[in-house]
């Protein structure tokens, strides 16, 4: 009787437990890498554009700190693992969203841009925002989308306000705010 109990224990419950721990978080870094390329951190993205979603409450993704070489990439890691989601590159130019909720605020994603291993630009894209302690009902909430020729629009409502911003790529990575002029 014994035996049969922990041969229970061992290829039931155990089992069992050990799924229920599994994190939420993604992690895509076992799979097979090119090993062509050294500088790997992200997974491609299998979104397409046009762009729009929100991302929150999704999985995200882990980078692959092995073989990651961008500059300055642990500033904006909230966790010891870097968490992102991958979104749809332009060109040589990686995009991910990379999630910032380290602080008072549990829903707030920033978009990064990233070019010969260097972080070229990043916006806030997504989120919510409330001033603790007095109208918790008055939220500002921000989303974003990305057309096909990747023009990114920002769009904040706040106090029945709508704020609409749009913003292009540049070849070298950079995000610029487009006005009347461009």
């Amino acid at each position: 009787m014994i035996k049969i109990y922990i041969s229970y224990l061992i290829f039931c419950v155990f089992p069992f437990f050990a799924y229920a721990q599994e994190p939420l978080i993604k992690n895509n870094i076992n799979k097979s890498i090119p090993r062509n390329n050294k500088n790997l951190c992200f997974e491609k993205s299998t979104d397409i554009l046009p762009l729009n979603k929100i991302y929150k409450n999704v999985k995200y993704n882990l980078a692959n700190n092995e073989n990651c070489k961008i500059e300055d990439l642990e500033s904006w890691n909230c966790e010891i693992d870097f968490r992102y989601i991958p979104i749809p590159s332009k060109n040589d130019i990686n995009v991910i969203l990379v999630p910032q909720d380290c602080g008072d605020f549990p829903y707030r994603l920033y978009l990064l841009t990233i070019k010969d291993n260097q972080i070229r630009s990043d916006l806030y894209v997504e989120g919510e925002w409330y001033e603790p302690g007095n109208n918790e009902d008055l939220v500002e909430k921000t989303h974003f989308t990305i057309s096909t020729d990747f023009i990114i629009t920002v769009t904040t409502e706040y106090d029945n306000n709508l704020t609409i911003k749009h913003y292009d790529l540049d070849q070298n990575g950079y995000i610029r705010e487009k006005t009347n002029d461009n």
